[in-house]
């Protein structure tokens, strides 16, 4: 019990403060005319509201077709500053609801807000600067009052043993700065896709402590998904002869210059949907997944992408099979669908091979020779292994590979590793007409190429640290009585979604880009930051046999 002691006080803190996503009691008295259900979703729809607005109005990187949001009236940036004011002040009154309804805001980055002069920002970023700078006021002002303390002892409770891949790959990514070419740039990827990231893992450590909470959390992932979906069906109905016809067919892309990374950003959100529509839930909660997944689904169809449908339907399959309490039905069943794969994979292997390799082939040109996107990303594999062969240590910086891939307008080192012709068959790789392609398509190069050899070992094992850690929750939710049926199940598809979100982006990120991203790096260490608080809140312990739930001083009862 001892070896505990550290997670129960630490959980004991969690469920002491389970009621700090309410408002004290006698806030209320005076709005008997409120519940406090439409309280919160009052307060929540005026974080967001406002937050938009602040956005939108006098952004001059937001453009539908030739209408603007930046009036002259709203030209200076100082003119929508109130907006930003009002959410500051709703913020400090519910810090909890602020820090989980950010990932509503991770898809925009690339339609960036000026703040002041020429200095602009994500929406993201400016959502993750308020919510911190509230959060240090109020603690200077409460110091150990604040009510969202964290000890290191409990700090470290939370990161388990988590903490030294993460700070491992902190650090080496730091370091990256030290050897990129563009250290401009490599400082800016730091900053956008490492040190916010790990700033807003700090603050769910301190604001997300009860389960209302994570609900808020995920319903705020899969809400960028289904906004991202419905701008996209918009622009097929909408504005279709805006998109790109791509390979004979127009995708459609929302707020991104890609339709593929509107497949990547489903991979962490519409698992969360698959496993709350086949959680044990009520009707009218698995009608509201229904509504989420459906939008998601057409969009994703409308994509063309091809990696997001397989890495999606893995999670769908993962889910379904969590899904089967019993588990010798599980292990039976799972081994008849591998059986029924393999042969089904055997039997119609040139029917599947003509369909990855033909895939989005390059339009046919007189004199060119056709190449599938699967192919050229074979060719941009060993572009990588080529640089990884020369700096297997340290890497080349984060986002830096455009410095050494091609020759392009963007960062020339003058030292290429752009494959234009193959050297066995001395036929055109087809890359030539793709210069800028910022990424090697694959998860795992693109982490070694960026930060080395030690940012890869350390990403690895997060990833193999963030499966154990969820079998064993799984594990134990399903022998939990102490939480209740009700406790156990709203947990459990929380877990199960998280679980198949991490899968889903690590399947599709094998050929590309799922991670080093600002909106999907983001996504990540929120996926693995919402495992590591439902652990705490689930009473499973890092050591030992015996979970935190089982302990008797631990007051579960106060879990909602």
């Amino acid at each position: 019990m001892n070896k505990n002691i550290s997670e129960v006080s630490s959980t004991m803190n969690i469920h002491t403060i389970g009621s700090s996503a309410e408002p004290p009691d006698g806030s209320r008295r005076g709005n008997t005319w409120l519940t406090p259900f439409w309280h919160d979703r009052l307060v929540e729809g005026g974080l967001i509201l406002s937050l938009a607005l602040y956005y939108v109005i006098g952004n001059q990187n937001i453009h539908i077709g030739h209408f603007s949001f930046a009036p002259s009236l709203f030209a200076h940036p100082l003119y929508t500053l109130p907006f930003l004011l009002v959410y500051a002040l709703l913020c400090w009154y519910r810090l909890p609801f602020a820090v989980a309804l950010l990932p509503l805001f991770l898809p925009y980055y690339a339609q960036q807000k000026n703040v002041y002069a020429h200095y602009a920002f994500s929406l993201a970023e400016i959502t993750l600067a308020t919510c911190v700078a509230v959060a240090l006021l109020q603690l200077a002002v409460r110091r150990k009052r604040w009510r969202y303390w964290l000890s290191s002892r409990e700090l470290a409770a939370r990161f388990g043993p988590f903490a030294v891949p993460m700070l491992l790959f902190f650090v080496m990514a730091a370091f990256s700065i030290l050897v990129a070419f563009n250290k401009t740039v490599a400082l800016r990827a730091f900053r956008e896709e490492v040190l916010d990231p790990f700033a807003y893992v700090l603050l769910l450590f301190a604001c997300v402590r009860t389960r209302q909470d994570m609900r808020r959390l995920l319903a705020a992932l899969l809400g960028a998904g289904v906004i991202i979906a419905l701008l996209g069906l918009a622009q097929m109905l909408l504005f279709k002869n805006t998109l790109k016809l791509e390979d004979g067919v127009r995708r459609i892309y929302a707020v991104y210059g890609s339709a593929n990374s509107i497949g990547l950003l489903f991979d962490y959100v519409l698992p969360i949907g698959f496993a709350l529509l086949l959680a044990r839930v009520s009707g009218r909660v698995r009608l509201l997944a229904v509504g989420c997944c459906i939008p998601m689904l057409v969009a994703l169809y409308l994509t063309q992408s091809l990696g997001a449908w397989v890495a999606l339907t893995f999670a769908l399959l993962f889910v379904a099979a969590f899904s089967v309490r019993n588990r010798s039905v599980r292990l039976v069943g799972s081994g008849i669908f591998i059986a029924l794969l393999l042969i089904g994979s055997f039997l119609f292997r040139t029917q599947i091979t003509n369909v990855f390799v033909d895939h989005h082939v390059s339009a046919k040109s007189p004199g060119v020779h056709t190449v599938s996107t699967v192919t050229k990303r074979i060719y941009l594999w060993q572009s990588a292994l080529h640089m990884i062969h020369d700096s297997p240590w340290f890497g080349y910086g984060m986002d830096n590979w455009l410095c050494y891939y091609s020759s392009n307008k963007y960062c020339d080192a003058h030292k290429q590793y752009w494959i234009q012709v193959d050297p066995v068959t001395h036929k055109d790789t087809g890359l030539k007409f793709e210069p800028d392609l910022s990424h090697p398509h694959n998860i795992f190069l693109h982490v070694w190429v960026s930060i080395g050899i030690f940012g890869l070992l350390a990403f690895g094992a997060v990833i193999v640290l963030f499966f154990w850690l969820f079998l064993r929750i799984m594990w134990r939710l399903s022998g939990n009585a102490a939480l209740g049926r009700e406790g156990a199940e709203t947990l459990r598809w929380m877990v199960l979604g998280t679980g198949a979100a991490m899968l889903a982006a690590l399947v599709q990120g094998l050929v590309d880009s799922a991670f080093l991203e600002q909106d999907l790096a983001f996504c990540f260490w929120t996926i693995v930051a919402a495992l590591l608080l439902l652990r705490v809140q689930a009473g499973v312990a890092w050591r030992g046999k015996r979970d935190i739930a089982e302990q008797p001083t631990t007051p579960l009862g106060m879990l909602r």
